[in-house]
């Protein structure tokens, strides 16, 4: 019966960030008239790695025909300059500016160092940043630049292609399982509080009012940073409800992990980080529901019977429905799930990350310390 009952809980939970979701999206007015894209600055920081990395940025070329492409690569990036130097070859008539960095000193991001080089060197009045695995909808731009009527930052919705292998598809059913839920489920409740670091955007002149890029050039995700330096200013952010597609690869599990733990470990700093209040909302709609789930798992492995195990069977079919409105994709969705609880634990043991080739101890974005491996 108990069982049950921890059931009706997480399934009540599940169903009322759906509907909270939904309660946002109704209040997003569409814009009426679409911004030229020629005042539009699209800032693309580049790492060769990825194979679908071509396609990816030729894909924004093709969808985005009038904006302005800056694309950031690094000196000792050949096979990156290789791919950009190709692709402005096939789009001569297109407008990019290649730009070439050498490594960024110690304690400096590299993709805000890149950033703030370039911002000075803008003249669009609207920049979007814009990860080099992610295209973006021209609707999701439009709506981006309409919110930033309202706004000094804008942020947009991630979700990843289901491509790839097993742990591709893992990575790609925890973010389009979560995204909408994690980010608008808690916007009735609450004002947005960070941003997602593959799209956002803003108004060029607004951000050089607070300094730019400069004043978080020591922190280790920009995303984070944005956020924060934007609040501090007493600015706002919106959360759009349009997607951004992502196509990147996960080699391994190992890959997996390192990726997911580095989330977390940012998420547990952004959360403790907020007042009560907030702690409160966040934690009854995103951190309660895992518990209630691994308790379940607990029930059945320690405890079996078939009242715990049709129950578990029954809330995971509920649960898929609730979400994606069919049992596709069902086994990852669950996998994802169920694991969201240990990444959870995880990040709380360690704060160790893998950062590209660097490995750090985190304490907060801005204190961290290099370490070795």
């Amino acid at each position: 019966m108990f069982n049950i009952l921890i059931a009706c809980l997480y399934l009540s939970l599940q169903l009322f960030k759906k509907l909270s979701a939904r309660s946002y999206c109704k209040t997003v007015i569409l814009p009426q008239k679409p911004v030229l894209l020629e005042n539009v600055a699209i800032f693309q920081p580049i790492l060769s790695g990825d194979a679908s990395l071509s396609w990816t940025l030729e894909s924004n070329l093709l969808i985005l025909k009038e904006a302005c492409f800056y694309w950031l690569v690094d000196d000792e990036d050949p096979v990156g300059h290789e791919i950009v130097d190709e692709l402005i070859k096939r789009h001569h008539d297109k407008n990019i500016v290649k730009l070439s960095f050498p490594e960024a000193p110690e304690s400096i991001n590299p993709k805000l160092f890149k950033l703030n080089a370039v911002l000075s060197q803008c003249q669009q009045d609207y920049c979007i940043v814009l990860d080099d695995d992610t295209t973006l909808p021209e609707p999701s731009l439009q709506m981006m630049l309409a919110d930033l009527a309202h706004c000094e930052l804008v942020t947009g919705l991630p979700q990843y292609r289901e491509q790839g292998d097993f742990y591709s598809r893992l990575l790609a059913a925890f973010v389009n399982n979560n995204a909408s839920f994690t980010y608008l489920s808690l916007l009735p409740y609450m004002k947005p509080i960070t941003i997602n670091g593959m799209c956002y955007g803003f108004k060029r002149e607004q951000l050089n009012t607070i300094g730019g890029f400069e004043p978080i050039l020591g922190c280790l995700t920009d995303d984070l940073a944005m956020a924060e330096h934007v609040l501090s200013h007493g600015g706002t952010i919106r959360q759009t409800t349009f997607i951004q597609l992502i196509a990147t690869s996960v080699d391994d599990a190992k890959h997996y992990f390192r990726q997911m733990h580095r989330w977390y470990v940012f998420a547990n700093i952004l959360f403790f980080k907020q007042n009560n209040k907030t702690k409160a909302i966040i934690f009854s709609l995103h951190g309660l529901p895992s518990l209630l789930l691994l308790s379940l798992w607990f029930t059945l492995f320690f405890n079996f019977s078939v009242i715990s195990a049709s129950t578990l069977l029954i809330t995971l079919i509920v649960r898929q429905w609730i979400i994606a409105g069919s049992m596709k994709g069902l086994l990852l969705s669950v996998l994802s799930e169920s694991l969201q609880t240990l990444h959870l634990v995880h990040a709380f043991m360690s704060k160790k990350i893998r950062w590209r080739n660097r490995f750090y101890r985190v304490d907060s974005n801005s204190q961290f310390t290099s370490i070795k491996k």
